[in-house]
């Protein structure tokens, strides 16, 4: 089951692919088919193939011989592994197929916010409305407990916004709502604090440097994203832990 759960995993990966680069352009992420960028050759079955298309062809176009991101197979893996952690940690069937959405999510933010800067309304306000809709059906969490996540992290982050005249982003706001409809307000807000600690340490080389100063614009998305999956499999664990040195 494992196996299949990381073939499902390459296969979302690569439509994820599709997403991350269609979405910004405003282009179709259903048409036209997937092709070459560079000479527009339209790709075969066996040219879809996550990873093992792109092991075959040596990264490159078939028909232009142009380079292919190595990106695009990263990405196919690691959906493909987060899937498996999904399956290893969620038992319930809705509950599981919650994780596979909101990971899609989280891993397609994160690509478009270090590529572009910016976090769409399409999967941040989307994703919030289906994490909502889930929280009908899942057995670990409320509609209440939902709308309580929505707000608590929406909020904390808006505050932050005000307080800092602009200092956190829109986009940020609405990803950290979405992130409070699947997880609720204890891990969506933990995951804010967490995020931030990702994001200093990441950055602190380049601050010691001085190659990045306070006011250096930076995504945060993707430390926000990172911190939400971390919690969502590990939260109890890494709760535990935290209390432990603090009792």
């Amino acid at each position: 089951m494992i196996f299949l759960i990381f073939i499902l995993g390459l296969i979302i990966g690569s439509f994820l692919n599709v997403v991350i680069y269609r979405l910004p352009e405003g282009k179709s992420i259903v048409y036209p088919p997937s092709h070459c960028p560079d000479c527009g050759h339209k790709l075969s079955p066996l040219e879809l193939i996550p990873i093992l298309s792109y092991i075959l062809l040596r990264g490159k176009c078939k028909s232009c011989g142009a380079d292919i991101s190595i990106r695009y197979p990263i990405i196919e893996l690691s959906t493909g592994i987060i899937f498996i952690i999904n399956y290893i940690c969620l038992s319930d069937l809705i509950i599981l197929t919650a994780g596979f959405m909101f990971s899609s999510l989280l891993i397609v933010l994160t690509m478009i916010d270090f590529d572009h800067q910016i976090l769409p309304d399409k999967l941040t306000l989307g994703g919030l409305v289906i994490g909502l809709i889930f929280s009908f059906f899942r057995s670990d969490i409320t509609v209440i407990y939902s709308l309580a996540g929505i707000l608590a992290a929406g909020g904390l982050l808006f505050l932050i916004a005000y307080l800092s005249k602009g200092g956190m982003g829109g986009g940020d706001i609405k990803m950290m709502a979405m992130v409070g409809s699947f997880t609720g307000p204890i891990v969506a807000v933990s995951s804010i604090f967490l995020g931030a600690v990702i994001a200093l340490v990441a950055h602190l080389p380049g601050i010691i440097s001085g190659k990045m100063g306070m006011k250096t614009k930076l995504p945060f998305g993707p430390f926000l994203a990172a911190a939400s999956l971390v919690l969502w499999f590990y939260s109890e664990e890494i709760f535990d832990l935290y209390l432990s040195f603090i009792l």
